[in-house]
């Protein structure tokens, strides 16, 4: 079904092209048929791991399954899909927010640049989960350890196109001084808020992408607390709680229902906080030596007591994540209990 979808965004893609010689194909429109691109590409890792070893195995048609292939080609899949999450919050940052804002894009191209890098350089880079993993070659964990960092590239360059966005919208609404604009940003629009909330949880877990990609470090955090700290951080944090924004910019588009601000920034700062406080302590437990894809740990032990206070922070932080979620609902659903356009 979705390879369908990657089909049908290509052609329409060239449509466009067809119908408007001589115009660039609009920025959401090329971000999106670069992420249709990009999914195809990823999906086909998991895919060709289904098709040719899980459900032959299944079906008793063969023995066994090579544990080694499939690492691999889930690994193919794994981080190519995180950026193909990531591109609707970036498709936000360039579209949508410089309009809530107040200002206008700084570049149009440099956005464009941005989703090209992040397609070409988020395919061959899901080997860096596998550095320890003998099967694969020395040469392919080198390769795939530049593209990783090649993907900050594009990252640096979407901070510094939407901070200079959002430069132009302060400015223009009065702001003065080295970061006076900062302070006259529109920071009581959901939008705005979780953008600038997204861009601190990208900047964090961006960190600690640059710990996963680096071969030596790597050894030290891998299969780690950590890892799954920075990618919640990325997907959960600086990544969802764009999805959030952009869901409070359609809602009222689609339902012709107002939405309350007040109840949307508590939904938006209490999200960024849980995931903070979930996230902060895995990264803490990692460092520490502490296992992923287990489900119970005996904090009797000595040598693991030290790890159960930073634990049972990051439980409360999934408490606040829980609250967080039944007051999107409330904010969303609530909205249809009252009148149109009347807000609490």
């Amino acid at each position: 079904g979705s390879w369908i979808w990657i089909g049908l965004m290509v052609t329409h893609f060239r449509r466009w092209k067809r119908d408007h010689p001589g115009l660039p194909v609009p920025l959401a429109m090329f971000a999106t048929t670069a992420g249709a691109l990009l999914w195809g590409w990823t999906s086909l890792g998991v895919g060709s791991e289904i098709v040719f070893l899980i459900l032959p195995n299944a079906f008793g048609w063969t023995a066994s399954m090579d544990a080694g292939l499939a690492r691999l080609l889930f690994s193919w899949t794994l981080h190519g899909i995180v950026y193909f999450w990531l591109i609707p919050a970036y498709i936000a940052f360039y579209v949508l927010l410089p309009q809530a804002a107040g200002g206008r894009l700084y570049s149009d191209r440099m956005g464009r640049i941005a989703f090209l890098q992040l397609l070409v350089f988020s395919m061959p880079i899901g080997l860096h989960h596998l550095f320890t993993d003998p099967q694969v070659a020395t040469g392919f964990k080198f390769l795939h350890a530049v593209f990783t960092a090649m993907v900050a590239v594009p990252t640096f360059l979407t901070i510094f196109t939407i901070c200079a966005s959002l430069e132009v919208a302060g400015r223009l609404r009065g702001g003065r001084g080295l970061l006076g604009w900062v302070a006259a940003l529109p920071w009581e629009r959901p939008l705005v808020l979780a953008s600038g909330l997204s861009l601190l949880m990208l900047g964090l877990g961006g960190a600690g992408g640059l710990i996963n990609m680096s071969y030596a470090m790597n050894a030290t955090v891998h299969n780690t607390q950590f890892v799954t700290a920075h990618f919640h951080l990325i997907f959960g944090g600086a990544v969802v709680i764009m999805y959030f924004a952009i869901a409070y910019e359609l809602w009222p588009r689609l339902t012709g229902r107002t939405l309350p601000p007040r109840l949307m920034r508590w939904q938006l700062w209490s999200w960024v906080i849980g995931m903070l406080v979930v996230t902060l302590p895995w990264h803490v437990v990692g460092i520490m030596g502490q296992p992923r894809r287990m489900s119970y740990y005996d904090y009797t032990d000595p040598a693991l007591a030290p790890q159960a206070v930073w634990v049972s922070l990051s439980a409360v932080g999934g408490l606040v994540l829980v609250l967080s979620d039944l007051l999107l609902v409330e904010v969303v659903l609530g909205a249809h209990r009252r009148a149109p356009g009347l807000q609490p």
